[in-house]
């Protein structure tokens, strides 16, 4: 039986929005500043456009599910095809903790000013966590007829605080002036050390995940044609509210007073307060936190079609390639996903030694993530040489192949830019061979398992 194709073009184009758009986001650029705008466009053009290129074109080479991992596997070969699999769904397993734990923080500015403390009590957040890990699932395993709506609700809810931000910004311009005095120079202050280089490099993978939609491409209705529009539409919205919450944010808040947590929530709040529209703020907290549950569902299915995919190509146990027979969904890969998920939240939470396992696990995968993205610039690059696809109606852009060359590596370039960044300790680090040693190591550990995992499996065809 094969995989439902029930996504369209607005499905697609909420889940790139609920995908990538971390508000989060929005609350670290503005801690640094002026400076961050500049950050933002650098990260657009070196990093974001050369992504959504490369995914229209990729889309419309290559229109299966699976993406990166299908992409990876007709420019390099079978290993290298899991391998980018393989690391694509590991990072986002130990990824989920960390968003769950960031929904779980927000979700308490829904209950009012007095429940905010619930926020810190280790026992609400790890109940939240589960339970919105498990309806994900569910609804995973229903399928994606259903299941889109949560995603499509997150990415209406992650636009319309984005929207209220930007607006409010635009109307306390017009009555109070700004927060953070804003010379045409304090943009670019200081802006080549290695604190803003290492938060540049961050900010590029806050624009990572059009990628998403390509993987769940066998279950969107005519994906060569919904993809490429899908991606253009996403794109202007993401950027906006990337670019104008940010500087929405600086008018409303002195950068050194912005939390960087829950400062989106916080410029919204100071704004609303200000122009007698403080009852907003809860209504906000219920937007953001449906936005946060839309990028859960996104991530977690986007990330289950991977061990689907392997198990189609018989590296992973045959039964990971099964799809339901009532739902059409590959309820095996997302049930297995879930448990594994669970052991993962379960880890960020208890006792002290199994907790810094899990942190070291979260320090070694900052790597692991960025390998996907290296092996899709990569591909990029290689089939548009030897203009290899299945499909006749390839949209190539740029159309010359010389400047799309460039494009691509503008983002390999960033791409192993961010990883070198991450490797290197911060300042303030008190033991660099040890934090070498743990990253490094930990990095080698995952890509040795994901080896050893495939030759298992190819011996066992």
């Amino acid at each position: 039986m094969k995989l439902t194709r029930t996504l369209k073009l607005w499905d697609i184009v909420l889940l790139n929005v609920t995908a990538i758009v971390g508000l989060r986001w929005i609350s670290l650029a503005a801690v640094g500043g002026n400076t961050s705008i500049v950050l933002w466009i650098a990260a657009l053009m070196f990093f974001f456009i050369p992504q959504a290129f490369a995914v229209i074109e990729l889309t419309t080479r290559l229109p299966g599910e699976g993406g990166i991992y299908l992409w990876t596997k007709k420019a390099f070969g079978e290993f290298h095809g899991f391998l980018s699999g393989w690391c694509y769904w590991t990072n986002n397993l130990i990824y989920f903790p960390n968003l769950l734990v960031y929904i779980a923080g927000i979700s308490v500015f829904v209950l009012g000013d007095g429940y905010q403390a619930l926020g810190e009590k280790k026992i609400y957040v790890m109940a939240f966590s589960l339970l919105a890990l498990w309806i994900v699932m569910i609804f995973n395993i229903i399928g994606l007829k259903l299941g889109r709506w949560i995603n499509n609700i997150g990415g209406i809810g992650t636009w319309i605080s984005g929207t209220f931000l930007i607006a409010f910004g635009i109307i306390a311009i017009a009555k109070y002036g700004v927060a953070n005095p804003m010379p045409v120079e304090s943009f670019f202050s200081n802006i080549i050390t290695f604190d803003k280089l290492s938060f540049w490099a961050s900010m590029c993978f806050g624009f990572a995940g059009l990628e998403l939609a390509a993987v769940l491409a066998g279950e969107i209705k005519q994906p060569q044609k919904v993809i490429p529009k899908a991606t253009i539409y996403s794109g202007i919205i993401i950027t906006i509210v990337y670019l104008l919450g940010t500087f929405s944010l600086l008018v409303a808040l002195p950068s050194s007073e912005i939390n960087i947590i829950s400062g989106f929530l916080q410029g919204i709040a100071a704004m609303g307060v200000k122009l007698g529209l403080g009852w907003t703020s809860q209504i906000l907290a219920l937007f953001i936190t449906l936005g946060g549950l839309g990028g859960l569902m996104a991530w977690f299915t986007g990330a289950a079609r991977m061990p689907f995919v392997a198990g189609v190509d018989k590296y992973l146990p045959k039964g990971f390639g099964k799809v339901h027979p009532k739902f059409g969904s590959p309820h095996i890969a997302i049930i297995i996903q879930g448990i594994v998920a669970t052991a993962f939240i379960v880890m960020s939470f208890v006792g002290t030694t199994v907790r810094e396992a899990y942190l070291i696990l979260l320090d070694t995968t900052l790597l692991v993530y960025f390998i996907p993205y290296a092996y899709m610039f990569s591909a990029y690059i290689v089939l548009r040489r030897k203009n290899i696809g299945e499909n006749k109606d390839v949209i190539s852009i740029p159309k010359n192949n010389w400047l799309a060359t460039l494009v691509g590596i503008s983002g390999l370039i960033t791409t192993i830019f961010a990883m070198i960044m991450s490797i290197i300790p911060s300042p303030g680090a008190t033991n660099i061979l040890v934090y070498e040693i743990k990253v490094i190591g930990g990095f080698l550990f995952f890509i040795f398992v994901g080896a050893g995992i495939y030759w298992w499996g190819k011996r066992n065809q």
